[in-house]
């Protein structure tokens, strides 16, 4: 019975290795990892390839990596020079809504309804001085996503490329596997025969 179950392992075993053989141009994304690195990636989930192959292509095209500079540079001098404004549109936000809050627990009707309304008239004189900043606000964020769409993008072509290179490059062969099921068949066949003596 040992033997039964040696066969199919063995088969495995230099199926794996067959089909793993890598050429010299085989991106590092790719190559095989270490027994402590399989682990490690499995406890992690799976391995993000788009980001490894990506960083392989800056590390070899100059242009690409500029181009990658430049919008780090972008998002950092964006985050200084909104964070002020931000701030500023935070602590605002935060006096109106606890205003809002605080005029709940006045008692007398007339009086909170006056309130409310001076708080109210306040809010929008606020909204209307504001409003060519909100606008532009809003259309940097628009912009800062459409980047971050066409850098996804990017990314994507560049290592699907990549890819693609590697598949020309590592497609197995299929005389490696063609006999496989015959072998299965030959060893279900065996067992068969012996659970039906």
């Amino acid at each position: 019975m040992k033997k039964l179950t040696l066969i199919p392992a063995f088969i495995f075993v230099t199926l794996i290795f067959s089909c793993r053989q890598e050429t010299p141009d085989t991106p590092d994304a790719y190559q095989e990892k270490s027994v402590v690195d399989d682990i490690s990636s499995l406890k992690r989930g799976n391995t993000d390839l788009i980001s490894q192959l990506y960083t392989e292509i800056l590390e070899k095209n100059k242009e690409i990596q500029a181009l990658e500079d430049t919008i780090s540079v972008l998002k950092d001098e964006t985050s200084e020079k909104t964070k002020d404004i931000n701030k500023f549109f935070e602590n605002n936000q935060n006096f109106y809504n606890t205003a809002y809050d605080r005029i709940e627990i006045i008692q007398d009707s007339i009086l909170r309804k006056k309130i409310f309304e001076k708080l109210s008239k306040n809010e929008n004189s606020f909204n209307s001085k504001t409003k060519k900043i909100t606008v532009l606000l809003a259309d940097i964020s628009q912009k800062q996503a459409e980047l971050n769409d066409y850098h996804t993008s990017l990314k994507i072509l560049l290592c699907m490329q990549q890819n693609e290179e590697y598949q020309n490059k590592n497609m197995p062969d299929t005389n490696t596997i063609s006999g496989l099921k015959a072998e299965y068949l030959n060893v279900i066949k065996s067992i068969q025969e012996k659970i039906n003596q």
